[in-house]
């Protein structure tokens, strides 16, 4: 991740411009609340209103104060790479093509309540400082989680236990991963998994 001495500070409203002709935002520090509605537009496609964000959403090496997904669909990639986020909104975010989100920090809790995927969800060597809520999420393909830390705590072990214990460890991969013992399932093999136990006295690597 970028040196925030070395980031351009970037408003909302100059992201927004870049995205809504499918240019990639990097090396970026955008203040305040970076909201996509203005990015949503109704399609009709056999009666239907598929209304939603054609765009691709790519944010690379950027320091994002306040991120805002929820309740939107996302019918491109959606990507963060290399970004510290201070605060993030997922709920019921719905994306139909690809989600990833790779060498990420998030500082704070990160509310993921009802996120469902169609397309390949990839959360690689990132870091959830607060509490990570799963629940209700729906993953139809398949997902992968690379060495990726909740020293916050997050219940996504126990939803997937819940609804989708057959498939952890195939269509979910999970490898290097550090969980809470308090957040792993009784009788889930852990190590077989990928889940190492987290040292919870350890900030794993979260940046300040």
């Amino acid at each position: 991740m970028s040196s925030a001495a070395t980031l351009e500070i970037t408003s909302p409203v100059q992201v927004l411009e870049h995205l809504s002709i499918g240019e990639f935002i990097q090396g970026r520090r955008v203040t305040g609340l970076l909201n996509l509605d203005p990015l949503v537009v109704s399609r009709w496609l056999c009666g239907e209103n598929m209304r939603g964000i054609y765009q691709p959403i790519i944010l690379r090496h950027c320091i994002l104060e306040e991120l805002d997904l929820e309740g939107r669909t996302f019918y491109e990639t959606v990507e963060l790479v290399g970004c510290r986020v201070i605060m993030a909104h997922f709920r019921r975010a719905y994306f139909y093509s690809s989600l990833l989100i790779e060498d990420c920090v998030f500082d704070q809790d990160l509310d993921a309540q009802g996120i469902q995927s169609d397309g390949r969800m990839l959360i690689h060597n990132t870091v959830f400082a607060g509490y990570v809520d799963f629940s209700g999420v729906s993953l139809r393909y398949k997902a992968s989680l690379l060495n990726v830390s909740f020293p916050g705590g997050t219940n996504l072990l126990r939803v997937l236990a819940n609804g989708s214990r057959e498939r952890i460890g195939r269509e979910i991969t999970l490898d290097g991963c550090q969980f809470r013992t308090a957040d792993v399932p009784a009788g889930l093999e852990a190590a077989r998994l990928g889940i190492t136990p987290l040292i919870e006295s350890d900030p794993c690597g979260a940046e300040g």
